[in-house]
């Protein structure tokens, strides 16, 4: 650059401004293998998120176990907390989410990616770091996180988050608490010489892929500190003053009925209980909650060394819900209450024997399905391509077109919005039926007496096809065929005879031929012309 008393020439100036623009270019060159890397991390992170999140919903479920077995009372501040910190976190956690995806909009001007799934069809779903389009773009998520605001905004509601759940503690823990925490957002950087904010320092001039990439680790670390608190929380309990004398392990299962492609999922705890008495249980059969006052009109059944078994028939198939009421002596001598419910489905015993070789669907008619197994829950049948309407509970007609002749369908069964399976089908083309005169005449050597007593054509689908298909005579004609010489053709209209052929069949000699041919027939599958037959006059 030119001193002051030394004015640029207009060739300085050119090099200077060329200079600029190679080092802009510089920045913006951002390699793929650095971009890939940031989907790595980005799938990582979301991954331990995850686990974190699923791990914290098992210790907020060690909560509802406590309280039913140490009582309300005794456990109310820490539950209570609990309940706080659920709330705060979700909220944080909300809030860091909808600001992902209005960056991610801002970057790609929309927050759905189009991807193919495990069925072949094409799904919208919502865009992560490896799905964005414009993943080395730091202007706009500059512009979004800084010169909008969001990034303080950001730093304003970590700040109040950590500030809302240190208040769950008691004053003298909060001080380690805040170490062990972490989510701190009021440092200085110091970058060539300068200082940096927080909000500069993670989100000025940062490309896309790295911006998502830092929301998605701050979410993970709030459900971090959520876990650290839960652990304090669960620390403060004790149980040294209920008097109990078993301790075991305990496996409370959702569902013990777990289908194919699904999965088992069981909260694990610890049970203590007195096995020195004998709580008493209240149960009612198809209620929400029993209280005292409802006691009355409930099911009395009473433990024996500290344990209550519930024993339910299963009666009807379908959804069966209870509630009841769990009487324990407290350590004071009085009666305490503890309300409990659940639901189970009963499913009726069957077993569905298919031939794997034989799953075909017809091309052009109804053909008829149904669906069992799949439990009580809302049934949703996929037929790829396909029209399908509803016959009944569970059984549906599949009209399959012509186009997909000789090639494959992959019908699906949801339940529930879970997947309980797929079944692949083979699609034919129907058979042509086969024309016969009469009642079954169709060929050899024949009396006129028995041709002109089965005056019509029938097209009929054989002992072979189960399917009921019907169908119509539209037109055929009828050839004599006399000692080598033949007649010319007679045509008749629909599926009878016309009055000419029965008199030719009577004026006929013996050992004239007779020719059935260009039979044209329909039905809901469509019109075909069948194949001609003969039969000869004895």
């Amino acid at each position: 650059m030119g001193a002051t008393n030394c004015p640029e020439t207009p060739r300085q100036k050119m090099i200077q401004m060329m200079y600029l623009v190679y080092t802009a270019m510089l920045a913006l060159n951002v390699s793929a293998n650095i971009l890939d890397a940031f989907v790595v991390v980005d799938d990582t992170l979301v991954t331990s998120t995850t686990n974190a999140t699923h791990q914290n919903k098992s210790d907020y479920s060690w909560f509802e176990a406590q309280k039913t077995l140490l009582g309300e009372a005794k456990i109310h501040d820490a539950y209570t907390n609990a309940q706080k910190l659920k709330k705060e976190t979700n909220d944080m956690v909300k809030f860091i989410e909808n600001m992902r995806r209005e960056l991610i909009y801002a970057v790609d001007g929309d927050t759905l990616a189009e991807v193919v799934n495990d069925q072949g069809q094409k799904v919208k779903v919502p865009k992560t770091v490896s799905t964005i389009t414009k993943k080395d773009n730091f202007d706009i998520p500059t512009d979004f996180m800084i010169r909008q605001g969001n990034a303080e905004k950001l730093k304003k509601k970590i700040n109040e988050y950590k500030a809302n759940i240190l208040k769950l503690a008691k004053p003298a823990d909060r001080e380690g608490l805040k170490r062990a925490i972490g989510l701190d957002v009021d440092v200085k950087y110091k970058k060539e010489g300068d200082s940096q904010t927080w909000e500069e320092h993670n989100f000025d001039h940062i490309i896309a892929a790295a911006s998502v990439t830092l929301l998605n680790k701050m979410t993970g670390e709030v459900r971090n500190a959520e876990s650290t608190m839960l652990n304090y929380l669960k620390a403060s309990i004790s149980a040294d003053d209920f008097k109990f004398d078993h301790v075991e392990g305990r496996a409370i299962p959702k569902s013990q009925v777990v289908f194919t492609g699904d999965s088992y999922e069981a909260d694990i705890i610890v049970a203590a209980y007195d096995s020195k008495t004998n709580p008493e249980v209240w149960y009612k059969m198809g209620a929400d909650t029993l209280t005292e006052a409802g006691i009355g009109g409930a099911t009395r059944l009473v433990g024996e060394n500290g344990v209550v078994k519930l024993k339910l028939g299963a009666g009807g198939v379908g959804d069966s819900k209870f509630a009841g009421l769990i009487k324990v002596i407290g350590p004071d001598g009085q009666p305490k209450y503890y309300g409990f419910k659940d639901k189970y489905t009963v499913l009726k015993p069957s077993a569905t024997i298919a031939a794997d070789k034989m799953n075909v669907l017809y091309a052009g008619i109804a053909n008829p399905i149904s669906v069992s197994g799949v439990g009580s829950g809302k049934i949703s049948v996929s037929f790829p391509g396909c029209n399908l309407s509803s016959t009944g509970t569970n059984t549906y007609n599949v009209s399959v077109p012509a186009g997909l002749i000789g090639k494959t369908v992959t019908a699906s069964v949801t339940s529930d919005g879970k997947n309980m399976g797929s079944t692949v089908f083979r699609v034919k083309k129907v058979p042509n039926p086969r024309a016969v005169l009469g009642a079954n005449i169709r060929g050899g050597k024949r009396a006129k007496a028995e041709l002109l007593a089965n005056p019509m054509i029938r097209a009929t689908m054989g002992e072979d096809f189960a399917y009921d298909l019907k169908w119509s005579v539209n037109s055929f004609r009828v050839i004599f065929v006399s000692k080598g010489m033949e007649d010319p053709a007679m045509v008749c209209q629909g599926g009878t005879l016309s009055e000419a052929v029965k008199a030719k069949i009577q004026k006929s000699s013996a050992n004239t031929v007779i020719y059935f041919t260009d039979i044209k027939v329909s039905s809901e599958a469509g019109p075909r012309t069948l194949d001609e037959f003969s039969v000869r006059i004895r």
